[in-house]
C-alpha cells in the first residue's frame, strides 16, 4: 500500500511541477510551453510579443539578446508584451520567463533567419572523374545559412547519408568511391533545412560524378575443339566494359593475342575475331586493354 501511495504522489507531483508554468502564444497563434518565434524576413528588425490566455504575478523575462531584462508586478490575461529584436546577422534567441510565486521557468526560442539554399562546388583543381578507390572533395556552398541549419550529404554510392549541423557550410568534405560501388553517373546531393524551411528542404545535384572501374575482360570460343579439316574458330568479346552504358566508349582498346605468334596478333575494339590453324596446338588468348584506370587480361 505504501508503494502504491508513493508512486501516485511521485506522479501527481510531477504533473504539478509542469503545471506551474502557465502557456504562451507561439509565432502561429498556438498555445505552447515551449514557444518558438519565427521571422523569416533575415536581418534587421523583429517585434515579437508574449502572450498569454491567463494572467500571473510578478515576473521577469531576460530576452536573451543582450537588453535588460523585462521586469514587472504583474501580468493581465490576454495583454501583449512586446520587444523587439535588431540584428544585421541571422540570429537565435533563448527567452525565458521566470514567475517566482508559480516557480515557473519558461524557455522559448526566437529565429531570425531566412530559407536556407543549398548549393555544391568542386575546389580549384578538384576532380569529378577518375579510377575507383578514388578520393573526391565537395564544397558546400549554400547561402542564407542560420544556427538551425542541417545538412545532408548522400554520396549516390549507397554508403550512408552524412548528416552536419550549419557548421559544414563553406566546408570542404572529401568522399572515397570504392570499387564496384557507383558508375559513370553518380549524382552527389546535398539537402538543406532550417526552420524557415517549415519541412520543405533545399536539395542541390551535382552530376555527373563518373568512377570508372576495370574492365572485366572475356572471351567466348564457338568452340574449345575442332576435327580437321575444320580449323577456323570464332571467338567472341564478351567483355563486361565498365560505363559502356553511359557512353564511356573512347578511353578503352581492346587488342587480341591469339598465342600463334606468326599469326594475327591484334585488332582493337573488335568485338568478333577468326583464326585459322593447320597445327595441332594449344593456344592462349590474351589482352584486354582499359587505357583510361588500368590493364586487365
Amino acid at each position: 500500500m505504501t508503494k502504491k501511495l508513493l508512486i501516485v504522489f511521485f506522479f501527481l507531483g510531477t504533473f504539478f511541477a509542469k503545471a506551474q508554468c502557465p502557456q504562451v502564444f507561439d509565432y502561429l497563434g498556438v498555445l505552447s510551453n515551449k514557444p518558438y518565434f519565427i521571422n523569416c524576413s533575415g536581418t534587421g528588425s523583429y517585434l515579437m510579443n508574449v502572450q498569454s490566455n491567463v494572467g500571473w504575478g510578478a515576473y521577469t523575462i531576460n530576452w536573451g539578446d543582450g537588453s535588460p531584462n523585462q521586469v514587472a508586478g504583474a501580468y493581465t490575461a490576454n495583454s501583449l508584451i512586446p520587444h523587439t529584436y535588431t540584428t544585421a546577422t541571422t540570429d537565435t534567441f533563448l527567452v525565458t520567463l521566470m514567475i517566482p510565486s508559480l516557480s515557473c521557468t519558461m524557455t522559448g526560442v526566437v529565429v531570425m533567419e531566412k530559407p536556407v539554399n543549398s548549393s555544391i562546388q568542386i575546389p580549384i583543381g578538384g576532380v569529378t572523374q577518375a579510377c575507383a578507390p578514388a578520393t573526391l572533395q565537395f564544397i558546400n556552398s549554400s547561402t542564407d545559412v542560420s544556427a538551425t541549419t542541417t545538412f545532408t550529404w548522400n554520396f549516390g554510392d549507397g554508403s550512408p547519408p552524412v548528416v552536419f549541423n550549419y557548421t559544414n557550410a563553406a566546408q570542404t568534405i572529401s568522399h572515397t568511391y570504392s570499387v564496384g560501388t557507383v558508375n559513370c553517373q553518380t549524382a552527389v546531393t546535398l539537402m538543406a533545412m532550417n526552420y524557415c524551411s517549415f519541412g520543405n528542404p533545399t536539395t542541390a545535384n551535382f552530376n555527373p560524378i563518373q568512377i570508372y572501374d576495370k574492365d572485366v575482360a572475356a572471351i567466348t570460343p564457338d568452340a574449345f575443339v575442332k576435327c580437321l579439316p575444320n580449323t577456323t574458330f570464332t571467338f567472341s568479346n564478351t567483355t563486361t566494359r565498365n560505363c559502356l552504358a553511359q557512353g564511356n566508349t573512347f578511353q578503352r582498346q581492346e587488342e587480341w593475342n591469339f598465342g600463334d605468334y606468326w599469326g594475327m596478333r591484334s585488332r582493337f575494339n573488335s568485338s568478333l575475331a577468326t583464326m585459322a590453324t593447320n597445327n595441332t596446338n594449344y593456344y592462349n588468348l590474351s589482352w584486354y586493354r582499359n587505357l583510361f584506370c588500368c590493364f586487365t587480361g
